[in-house]
């Protein structure tokens, strides 16, 4: 029975990670003398400067050291010390999502602390350290165009990626991690693989990502659940420094060019009768907010974000070439309401509309040098109108349409510990 009830634990297990993305980085190395011998119980030390966690650990009987469940990004200031050793200290040390940074040091009597070290990498495969994958950090987020403000405008850097599609499997393959909690689209139907895709909503503000990666074949046993490909985000986190961003972003007819080329080459058109797209409108505006509540110990960051889209369907009367008037139609249209109690909305020009609220709030919190607590929130809500317009032979109502809610909330709670130089933990 004993035996029965361990392998049922193992497989138990085996399911919860292969439920999770990794939301962290790590560091691991080993530190030896100007002899080359390997120090054993040599300390190293990494504070994370803009929130001033600490992260530290001693060397084993071979010299070799290990920090786990590290937040990603930085800038770390990382120092290694040994009793009757100079120390030496790296500066601007950053750290990439779900890839650990190997740093090793030898320390010397006559050893020189280093005022800078820079880490610099390639974007793009890393599958030295993490099998087949992708990185994309805070500064591609920031800088990178973006016509949709979703996932899929920076996984397309992923050399395997054909949409939202990778390396040829469909996209309902794939996983979407966001903090390590698993966020598919659980309907099934929508293009981009997300809650809320169908409507056309992404299912969170783009503000507050912190780092993006994209993994195919994974050494990690940690990944799972997917065959395709793994998309782990992790989102911001507040800082001793109380900051904040607002937005505003405008797309319409006049920020577009006229028809193209190709496709009047495809339709026998000739150039000259390029015209303008129709008239659009595409709003998008909102505000991020972060800082400390204690400083170097609990800190706050919120987004709230609001998308108001429109495509108007114009229709004039004149176009419609059926038999009734339109005074038949309006008359129909009242006996609707006052006999029925039911509108079925104008026959003239409509529109078809997106109306989208997303609210995210996360809080971080260092419980000791050890042990730290994240819990974050994410309610996205859509509402999309796609109406149907007139035409020479028909006569639509507004009403005439589907009207598609989605509203998603997703909750993450994850601990993160490290318990000595060999054991950490992560638990979501």
């Amino acid at each position: 029975m004993k035996r029965l009830t361990i392998c049922y634990f193992f497989m138990l297990m085996a399911y919860f990670v292969s439920a999770q993305g990794v939301t962290t980085s790590a560091m691991q190395g080993q530190i030896i003398d100007q002899s080359e011998e390997t120090l054993i119980g040599a300390t190293v030390v990494a504070i994370h400067t803009p929130t001033g966690t600490m992260y530290g650990t001693t060397t084993d009987e071979n010299g070799y050291y290990r920090l786990d469940n590290m937040k990603v990004g930085g800038p770390y200031k990382i120092t290694a010390s040994y009793v009757g050793q100079e120390d030496i200290v790296y500066d601007q040390v950053y750290l990439r999502l779900g890839e650990p940074l190997r740093l090793n040091v030898a320390l010397g009597a006559s050893a020189v602390a280093l005022e800078e070290i820079v880490v610099t990498a390639q974007q793009g495969s890393t599958g030295k350290n993490s099998g087949t994958s992708t990185q994309i950090g805070q500064e591609a987020i920031e800088n990178l165009p973006t016509l949709n403000r979703d996932l899929g405008d920076f996984t397309r850097l992923t050399p395997q990626a054909s949409g939202n599609s990778f390396g040829g499997v469909n996209n309902r393959y794939n996983a979407i991690y966001v903090d390590g909690a698993v966020n598919n689209d659980v309907f099934g139907l929508a293009g981009s693989g997300t809650n809320g895709g169908q409507t056309g909503i992404s299912p969170f503000s783009i503000d507050i990502i912190d780092q993006i990666q994209v993994v195919l074949s994974p050494y990690d046993v940690t990944y799972g659940g997917f065959a395709g490909a793994g998309i782990n985000a992790v989102t911001k986190s507040g800082t001793n420094n109380l900051s904040g961003t607002a937005y505003y972003f405008l797309q319409n007819e006049d920020l577009v060019g006229k028809d193209n080329t190709d496709f009047l080459e495809s339709i026998g058109a000739d150039e000259n009768d390029r015209e303008r797209v129709a008239d659009f409108t595409k709003q998008t505006f909102g505000a991020s907010l972060g800082g400390p509540i204690i400083k170097d110990k609990v800190f706050f960051f919120a987004n709230v974000e609001l998308q108001r889209d429109e495509n108007p369907a114009p229709f004039e009367f004149g176009q419609y070439e059926g038999d009734s008037s339109q005074g038949d139609i309006e008359n129909l249209r009242n006996t609707l309401i006052n006999d029925f109690g039911y509108d079925p909305g104008t026959f003239g020009n409509t529109s078809d509309n997106l109306e989208g609220e997303k609210i995210f709030a996360k809080l971080d919190v260092n419980l000791n040098q050890d042990h730290k607590l994240t819990v974050r929130h994410q309610y996205t809500k859509a509402e999309q109108f796609d109406r149907n317009a007139g035409s020479s032979n028909s006569i639509n109502f507004a009403n005439n349409g589907v009207f598609f809610p989605s509203t998603t909330n997703s909750s993450a709670i994850e601990l993160n510990s490290n318990f000595n130089n060999k054991m950490s933990n992560n638990l979501i």
